[in-house]
């Protein structure tokens, strides 16, 4: 699905300065939500909407803040959005999610994310957020603060095949079939796994196992971890 452009035709009242706004989300709904409290209460020269990162680069708009929920459906890394948006559009990222892990939130702050609303907060909220992140400043609750503080982690830098890799083991698929899919041999996987465990062992957290790196993809947010019923 392509990325979407709502033009604005309310009538916002005057801030600093008229906002470029970007929100990335597999929720158009949300997205339209979005629009629709910041309308009247910010003014917005622009809002673009997109259902994945390399959707909304491809609009070619240099935003002011960057609204990017941290799972996305395409399965791409929380970090390497992060990482991307802040490289490709050089704009301030703030994690618009109800993403509960830690670790993954760290790693999004590490990536350069600036702070973390979440997707519940009222409109007063929303919209004190925004106006902050596009004055310069980080965003981020006093709880989220502490708890991302207290998380003893540090996450290796993969490489983007090796971060695809993970991914694709930790879905529980053997070395043949990843092979098959990312188009290489099968000796280049083990490589790939190999170092992976080297590196996840050189920060202190070693995955000797299959299970132990299916915790650590999910920790780092590769992968999502088992649906609680």
């Amino acid at each position: 699905m392509p990325a979407t452009r709502i033009p604005d035709t309310d009538g916002p009242v005057s801030v600093l300065h008229p906002l470029v706004i970007a929100a990335v989300d597999d929720v158009p709904v949300l997205l339209e939500g979005v629009r629709a409290v910041l309308a009247g209460r910010l003014d917005i020269a622009d809002y673009v909407c997109a259902v994945t990162v390399d959707d909304l680069i491809a609009t070619g708009v240099r935003p002011d803040v960057v609204l990017l929920d941290i799972r996305l459906n395409d399965g791409s890394s929380p970090f390497d959005n992060v990482t991307r948006v802040i490289e490709r559009l050089k704009a301030p990222v703030l994690m618009f999610s109800q993403e509960a892990r830690p670790t993954v939130v760290q790693a999004c702050l590490a990536a350069g994310a600036v702070g973390l609303l979440e997707k519940n907060a009222d409109a007063d909220t929303l919209v004190a957020a925004i106006s902050t992140v596009a004055d310069g400043e980080p965003w981020l609750t006093e709880e989220w603060a502490r708890i991302v503080s207290d998380t003893v982690w540090m996450r290796p830098h993969l490489a983007e095949r090796e971060g695809e890799a993970l991914r694709i083991f930790a879905a529980g698929l053997k070395i043949p079939t990843i092979a098959r899919r990312m188009s290489v041999k099968e000796d280049t996987v083990k490589t790939w796994l190999k170092r992976i465990r080297q590196k996840y062992s050189e920060v202190g957290r070693a995955a000797p196992d299959r299970t132990e790196l299916y915790k650590r993809a999910v920790e780092d947010g590769y992968c999502d971890g088992p649906e609680l019923h």
